[in-house]
């Protein structure tokens, strides 16, 4: 049974519907092409739904360095308030919002089994560009300024500039 509810083809010739995401307690948007096989879309969703704590603490150990990072690099600009103060990395739940999953097709038969995950949303420190985590496995592959990348990109896992999960 789908977890996807309001599943529609959208104006971009995409298929669009609502997931909730147990993790962060709301309603994200998932997209995916219409070629990508439904069960192996209601296989990334059950791993949505099934993501450990600990993915999600990296998840925001990752922005936090991406905050930090464009904090120093723009002092004058207007921040939310204790944003500037932030001790634990969870704390920046309230500074950023994930809004999006992308659901790829797999590059080759060789990955259909591999869990992955393509999260995006918006976040206080980079309001016009926003953020991205790719996942593969548990692991945080990608944590960064949304730049539509995808999960079956390779360019991503050289990019220590631009990749914060690399800074580790």
């Amino acid at each position: 049974m789908s977890e996807i509810k309001n599943l529609k083809e959208n104006e971009f010739g995409e298929m669009e519907g609502e997931v909730y995401f147990n993790a962060i307690n709301q309603n994200i948007t998932v997209l995916f092409e219409k070629e990508v096989p439904m069960d192996y879309v209601e296989k990334q969703v059950e791993y949505l739904q099934a993501l450990d704590e600990k993915v999600i603490q990296k998840m925001c150990y990752y922005a936090d360095l991406f905050r930090k990072e464009e904090m120093e690099a723009y002092p004058d600009k207007d921040y939310p308030e204790g944003m500037d103060k932030i001790n634990n990395p969870l704390e920046l739940l309230d500074y950023f919002a994930i809004t999006e999953l992308q659901i790829e097709m797999y590059a080759n038969e060789n990955v259909k089994e591999v869990r992955v995950l393509n999260l995006s949303g918006s976040c206080d420190w980079d309001e016009e560009n926003g953020i991205q985590w790719l996942i593969k496995e548990d692991e945080v592959v990608y944590t960064g300024a949304y730049d539509g990348l995808g999960i079956w990109d390779s360019h991503y896992e050289k990019n220590i500039r631009f990749n914060y999960a690399l800074r580790d």
